[in-house]
Order: C-alpha cells, then structure tokens, then sequence
C-alpha cells in the first residue's frame, strides 16, 4: 500500500505540473455542466486533492469533497468546499439531501460487491 500511495503522488505531482488536471477538469465540467448549474448541493465522491470540487463552488452551493484518504484532503484548502473523510459506500448524508453526485476519479479503487 505504501509503494501505491508514493506512485499516485508522483503520478499527481507530473499531472499538475503539466496542467493536465486542469485540462481535464474543464473538459468534464463542460460536459456536465447542465447537471451541476442548478444544482444546491454536490458531492464529488472520491475527490482526492480536489481538483474537480474546487472547479465547482458557487455562491449558493454546498460542495462536498468526500474521499477516505484524509492525506489527500488535507492537500487543499477552500473556503467554499466541505472536505469529509469518510467511505463512500456509507455516505454520511441523509437520503435526498444531494442534488448531483459526481464520481470521475474513484474509479480505479473502488471493490466489486
């Protein structure tokens, strides 16, 4: 677990250098942009350092950056943005309360079952 968590921060320090989150981050927010306009509260689930939740605050929306590595959370900081480290198979919200969920970075360590 160790080497994968020195991988993923090497391979996150070339792709910020790079700008490559940025790029992407645009790509995806024009994409789903009709979802997320209207939308009071978002979560992105598995936000690791946040690169997509900072892209999404506005001045009358909750955005939740959910992810279990609370090193990851730790690495931003915004005064919009509601960081919470916890599973995102056992969300800490009540039912109905998220207008959008947005998953676009957690795939790869997500369990079958």
């Amino acid at each position: 677990m160790k080497i994968f968590k020195l991988f993923y921060g090497l391979v996150v320090g070339l792709l910020s250098r790079f700008h490559i989150y940025e790029e992407r981050t645009s790509k995806y927010l024009n994409y789903f942009k009709h979802y997320v306009d209207d939308a009071r509260m978002i979560v992105d689930v598995g936000c690791g350092t946040g690169f997509f939740s900072k892209a999404l605050p506005g001045c009358e929306r909750l955005v939740i950056a959910l992810d279990i590595e609370s090193g990851l959370l730790r690495e931003f900081e915004d005064p919009y943005i509601e960081k919470v480290c916890a599973d995102a198979q056992q969300l800490p919200l009540r039912d109905g309360s998220v207008d959008v969920v947005l998953s676009l970075t957690s795939r790869a360590s997500w369990k079958p079952g």
